[in-house]
């Protein structure tokens, strides 16, 4: 089990993600001027090749490493003996519960090196948020998440998001909000378990 810190982000990962295809086009935009400065089809490879390979990985790249390491996930916590009783995949983290040993794993989007295997008694405390706003008919939610903090470090996993409101009677949100209570009430039980 790692007593470490739990991470969200590795910096030098999302910097990779992010600029590292930036810097290839900048690569290829001077070879193609310095080597093919009269045009030509070298000089279409040097300007056109490295901007159509990196607008693939922005697409392609994070999201497919992030899927390889959830199943990559689910084998390992299976090798080391956590019962996975509840498995919540979020879309930037994945939250794996072990109410019977008293253990939750964790896996994040912008560090899908390192899963986190805890101990679920270093939840400091665990709620749901309906995002509720608006007054009157116009109240409304965009999100709802259950949150925790790991050694202060506060983790949001959405059960529902949308870029516009719904009604807190909606059948979504009452499944949501449902959802992130069960959720809440797991990791109370893990916390308990782990406590013993």
């Amino acid at each position: 089990m790692k007593e470490k810190p739990v991470k969200k982000t590795n910096v030098v990962y999302l910097l990779l993600t992010v600029l590292g295809p930036v810097a290839l086009i900048i690569l290829g935009a001077a070879i193609g001027y310095n080597f093919f400065h009269d045009g030509g089809s070298g000089a279409v490879v040097c300007f056109m090749g490295p901007s159509i390979l990196s607008v693939a990985w922005w697409i392609l790249g994070p999201t497919t490493i992030w899927k390889r390491k959830k199943k990559k996930m689910v084998k390992d916590l299976d090798a080391q003996g956590f019962h996975r009783n509840q498995t919540f995949y979020g879309s930037s983290q994945t939250v794996v519960v072990d109410v019977r040993q008293g253990k939750v794993a964790l896996l994040f989007f912008w560090n899908p090196f390192e899963l986190f295997v805890l101990p679920a008694k270093r939840i400091n405390k665990a709620w749901t948020e309906d995002g509720a706003g608006g007054a009157g008919f116009l109240r409304g939610t965009s999100r709802v998440s259950f949150l925790f903090l790991v050694d202060k470090v506060k983790v949001r996993v959405n059960t529902f998001t949308s870029n516009q409101r719904w009604k807190m009677e909606d059948p979504k949100i009452l499944e949501a909000i449902s959802k992130a209570d069960m959720m809440v009430q797991i990791l109370d039980e893990a916390k308990r378990a782990s406590r013993v």
